[in-house]
C-alpha cells in the first residue's frame, strides 16, 4: 500500500493515503482472495489499514499481527472451496517494530494454524511478508504448507526453487503472477514443473557447450580420457533424466504463467475511473500547495499512470 515504513507529514502523507485507497479500490474491482499486511502497509498507522480493511470485499488476514490488547488484529486465515478443493490462504509477516502493534514470532504464530488447518484445508498457501532469514528459518521447518507466495523482496521467481515452493513476485507490480494448480490428491505435495524444466535447460546449455558447434559429435567419446569431464557429463544427463522423471511421476502440479503489465495489456474502464478519480483528489491537495511536486512512475506514494 506504502514506499515506505512510515508517511511525511502534510500533503506528501495525504497523496500516500489517497494511492494506498486506489490501490485497495482497485484490487475490490479486479477480485481478491486475501490481503495480507507487512510493515509498510502500516505506514499511516493502525486505524487507517483497519478501517481501510472495512472498505474493501475481501478479507486482510495475519496470523501474528495483534493490538495491544493480545487480541488478533485480523483473522489468521481464509477458506474457500474453489473447484471441490478446500483452500486457505494464510497471512504471516516477519517482525517490525511498532508503537500502536505486536508482531509475534512468524514461525511460531504459524505452527498452530497449520495444526488447526490439518483438518479443514486440503491446500494450504501462505502470504508472507517475510525477510531472508525467515524465509531460511520456515524452510528449515518441516511444515505443511503446499507454497508459499512472499513480498518484502525484489527479486521476482522464475521457479519456486527447493523446499516448499516458494515465489516472490517482485516490487514493482509490474507482472503478473498466474499459478495453475493441477490436484489429483491432496494428501500429496505440490511439484513445482518449472524448477524442473529449469534443470532440464540448464543441463542441456551444459552439454550443448561442450560439444562446441557440432551438434552430432558423442561427448562420451569425445572427452573417454578425461573422467574429469565424463564424470559432469554424466551428473548433466543425470540431472536430466531425474527431473524429466519428476516431471512425469507428478500427481500435483504448479504450473506459472507470468504476464508483463503494460500499454499492450488492455485496461478496464472501472479501474481507470478509480485512477481518474484519485487524480482529482490530489489535484485539489496540490491547488491548495502549488510548491508541493507529486512523485510518480513508482509503487506507493504516486499516483499510477493509466
Amino acid at each position: 500500500m506504502f514506499k515506505k515504513t512510515s508517511l511525511e507529514p502534510g500533503v506528501g502523507g495525504e497523496i500516500a493515503r489517497i494511492n494506498a485507497d486506489i490501490i485497495l479500490q482497485s484490487f475490490d474491482k479486479i477480485g481478491c482472495h486475501a490481503f495480507s499486511p507487512g510493515e509498510k502497509d502500516f505506514a499511516a498507522g493502525k486505524d487507517f489499514i483497519v478501517e481501510s480493511s472495512k472498505n474493501v470485499n475481501f478479507p486482510f488476514i495475519s496470523a501474528n499481527i495483534y493490538d495491544l490488547d493480545q487480541g488478533l488484529l485480523f483473522n489468521p486465515y481464509i477458506i474457500y472451496e474453489l473447484k471441490g478443493i478446500n483452500v486457505a490462504f494464510i497471512g504471516l509477516t516477519s517482525n517490525f517494530i511498532s508503537e500502536e502493534i505486536i508482531v509475534k514470532d512468524p514461525i511460531e504464530s504459524l505452527k498452530p494454524i497449520l495444526t488447526e488447518l490439518e483438518s479443514k484445508a486440503d491446500i494450504k498457501i501462505l502470504l508472507f511478508s517475510s525477510s531472508n532469514d525467515d524465509m531460511r528459518r520456515l524452510q528449515a521447518e518441516s511444515l505443511n504448507l503446499s507454497m508459499i507466495i512472499r513480498s518484502k523482496n525484489k527479486k521476482k521467481s522464475a521457479d519456486g526453487g527447493k523446499g516448499i515452493p516458494t515465489y516472490s513476485l517482485g516490487d514493482r507490480g509490474r507482472t503478473l503472477y498466474a499459478f495453475d494448480l493441477e490436484i489429483n490428491d491432496s494428501s500429496v505435495e505440490l511439484t513445482d514443473l518449472a524448477s524442473f524444466e529449469k534443470v532440464i535447460k540448464q543441463s542441456n546449455i551444459n552439454l550443448n557447450k561442450m560439444k562446441k558447434g557440432d551438434s552430432t559429435v558423442d561427448l562420451k567419446t569425445l572427452f573417454r580420457d578425461d573422467p574429469i569431464v565424463l564424470e559432469k557429463i554424466f551428473k548433466y544427463e543425470s540431472n536430466i533424466e531425474e527431473a524429466n522423471q519428476k516431471i512425469e511421476n507428478a500427481i500435483n502440479k504448479i504450473t506459472i504463467n507470468k504476464v508483463d503489465l503494460g500499454k499492450k495489456i488492455d485496461s478496464q474502464i472501472d479501474i481507470l475511473k478509480i485512477i481518474d478519480d484519485g487524480k482529482v483528489k490530489i489535484k485539489e491537495l496540490t491547488n491548495l500547495n502549488p510548491n508541493y511536486r507529486v512523485p510518480h512512475d513508482h509503487d506507493g506514494d504516486g499516483i499510477p499512470d493509466h
